[in-house]
């Protein structure tokens, strides 16, 4: 009815929109590291198991085949972690160590069995099911490496702020349109961990240097 295409014109409006701003929502954290050639306080577990989410959700949209357009908004940020991973990769001063290394080399071995085909398409949208807790990991492990560090110089507000807002739009697209909860959950639980993770951004952005002119005091 007029109803219904009213709604999949404006969702498809507000969809592009969210999309423009995937598309630059790691830019700044980019532009950042590529200038201060610097990221100290940045966790390379955390991205390195957000990419690995961003992979399963980017395959469960496609094998449910959903329209691009749906979830064309977790290509971009998987594309823009691929190049933070490989410039935290390139500029990090300590040496990685078995986690690291474990993460990279699992992520590889999941990708090549979904390429020969070893995972069917009902063992990935079972994965689906479980990505919420591989969210919640990766956010964990940003949070608890900040909580540690007590030092975001280095991380960029305007990323965190740009996915959170992403997230709404996720939030709105697979409640409103795709009508899966699964997504939906799975957005909203990353809106309200981005909202948590940007607070801490600003908190400790100049945490050291507070710590810092304290002891000099």
């Amino acid at each position: 009815g007029i109803n219904a295409e009213y709604g999949e014109t404006v969702g498809s409006c507000l969809s592009a929109s969210f999309l423009g701003c995937c598309l630059i929502a790691q830019v700044p954290q980019i532009v950042d590291i590529l200038k201060s050639r610097n990221v100290a306080g940045i966790s390379f577990n955390g991205f390195a198991i957000e990419t690995f989410s961003l992979t399963i959700q980017v395959l469960y949209f496609w094998v449910q085949k959903y329209a691009i357009l749906s979830y064309a908004d977790l290509i971009a940020l998987l594309i823009q972690d691929y190049i933070i991973v490989t410039l935290l990769l390139s500029y990090t001063k300590e040496p990685l160590g078995l986690r690291e290394y474990g993460n990279v080399v699992g992520y590889l071995a999941a990708i090549a069995s979904v390429y020969f085909g070893t995972i069917s398409k009902a063992m990935i949208v079972g994965v689906m099911q479980s990505v919420i807790f591989v969210n919640l990991a990766s956010k964990a492990i940003f949070i608890f490496d900040i909580l540690s560090t007590r030092d975001t110089s280095a991380m960029s507000p305007a990323g965190w702020a740009l996915c959170a807002y992403c997230n709404i739009g996720g939030v709105f697209v697979a409640g409103w349109i795709l009508n899966d909860q699964t997504v939906m959950m799975q957005r909203l639980l990353n809106f309200v961990c981005n909202i948590t993770v940007l607070f801490l951004v600003f908190y400790f952005k100049n945490g050291n240097t507070k710590d810092e002119e304290k002891k000099k005091d």
